[in-house]
């Protein structure tokens, strides 16, 4: 049973200093694979009225831990986000045999939204975001060595919205951790469902490798045009059950 540690969670934000999107990062946007591995942030374009934020496996874990354990140095891809107001977002869970549940907090330390358990390989409740300002998330429970999962979400109403990724279609964004090996397999199920593969960046996993999984793993960018955000998120999990991650 997952308890829930708000308390702990407010004390985390401030010890912590989560990093922030500050209004001026919000000009241009950007969803590039690359640039969201290297700064675990994505600003969302004007045509992207919904947001997949991926719980990738093992995002439970913190760099603070004896045994590193995580494939990738964020708890949530993207961690940080800023969006137009009226999008919506949700999280999909890839951390294979853990529930997550994620509360939101507004600039003033209020709870605004609380997604309740959502198990593995499945999408929380949704959340539109009408109203411009800096939101934080997390987790509810706090993990190994007082860690805690965090995120910060900005709603700018003059910074991403006004603009849009030229010869783009898609309204649904949202990331996928693969491993490298089975890349190729993936991606053209992905295609084959109607996903389209923005960019993708191969790295190499902090863990340093087992059998499975191998020592890469590619962080994939898809989009969505069309469809529901539930059954883009039901397709997801599909997909993700061919995933060797345990």
């Amino acid at each position: 049973m997952i308890s829930v540690v708000y308390g702990t969670i407010i004390a985390a934000f401030i010890v912590l200093g989560m990093c922030s999107l500050s209004a001026a990062d919000a000009q241009r946007p950007s969803i590039n694979a690359t640039n969201v591995f290297d700064s675990g942030q994505m600003i969302l374009p004007g045509n992207a009225k919904h947001l997949v934020i991926l719980i990738p496996n093992e995002g439970h874990h913190g760099q603070g831990e004896e045994d590193e354990s995580r494939f990738i140095a964020q708890p949530f891809v993207p961690q940080d986000v800023v969006i137009y107001p009226g999008t919506q977002v949700v999280w999909f869970n890839g951390d294979v045999g853990h529930e997550h549940a994620i509360i939101v907090t507004d600039d003033s330390d209020n709870q605004v939204f609380e997604t309740g358990e959502f198990d593995e390989l499945e999408a929380s409740r949704p959340i539109t975001f009408n109203i411009t300002g800096d939101y934080e998330y997390a987790d509810t429970v706090e993990y190994e060595e007082g860690f805690v999962m965090t995120g910060n979400i900005i709603v700018n109403g003059q910074g991403s919205g006004g603009q849009v990724i030229s010869s783009s279609s898609f309204d649904i964004v949202g990331a996928l951790m693969v491993p490298s090996m089975m890349i190729q397999e993936i991606t053209d199920e992905m295609r084959n469902v109607g996903f389209a593969i923005d960019s993708m960046h191969n790295f190499k996993d902090l863990r340093g490798g087992q059998s499975d999984t191998g020592d890469e793993q590619v962080l994939v960018i898809w989009t969505s045009a069309g469809k529901s955000l539930e059954d883009v998120t039901s397709q997801l999990g599909e997909i993700s059950e061919g995933l060797p991650y345990e």
